[in-house]
């Protein structure tokens, strides 16, 4: 088998694979994000986020419409960019693993929702769907639905999760 297939390395995950094999099937992480609202300009808010390489500043604005600034990606940008990358690092890995070497893998995600409850106290619903459509060269539907399974964001649309929040 090749090191590398659709740009995922292969050596990498088998070892992953084992050491979660070797762990009764799980292997737990965390993420953590530190970001604060700025009150004045733009971007109205910064996280540093990081990565095994790397640390680095993201800024995020809220539309005009919402009051904001406009300059920076809005938040569900960023959120409609972290289900889709994680996604389609999904695909590519579900595809991998099963030897499909693809030349063509493109995403377009759709994100519905209202803004209305989020300026006008409400009980509606604020998103309404999320839709994303794949591009490959072959067909990949057994891929795509075990996808959907696999992928952490995508888990995160599709599920309630616990959520706590307070002030410290």
């Amino acid at each position: 088998m090749a090191d590398i297939i659709d740009n995922i390395n292969m050596v990498e995950l088998e070892k992953t694979e084992n050491k979660i094999k070797s762990s009764g099937g799980h292997l737990f992480v965390e993420k953590h994000i530190n970001g604060e609202f700025n009150l004045s300009g733009s971007p109205m808010f910064t996280a540093e986020l990081g990565s095994e390489k790397a640390k680095f500043i993201l800024g995020a604005d809220e539309p005009g419409i919402l009051g904001g600034q406009g300059v920076h990606a809005t938040p569900l940008n960023y959120l409609m960019m972290g289900v889709m990358s994680c996604f389609a690092s999904t695909v590519a890995i579900q595809a991998a693993k099963r030897g499909i070497v693809l030349k063509k893998l493109k995403f377009k995600g759709h994100l519905y929702y209202d803004i209305g409850p989020v300026v006008v106290e409400s009980d509606f619903p604020i998103i309404k769907s999320l839709k994303i459509e794949v591009e490959a060269d072959q067909d990949i539907k057994v891929v795509l639905e075990h996808s959907k399974k696999a992928c952490p964001a995508l888990y995160a649309i599709m599920n309630p999760i616990p959520t706590e929040i307070s002030q410290v």
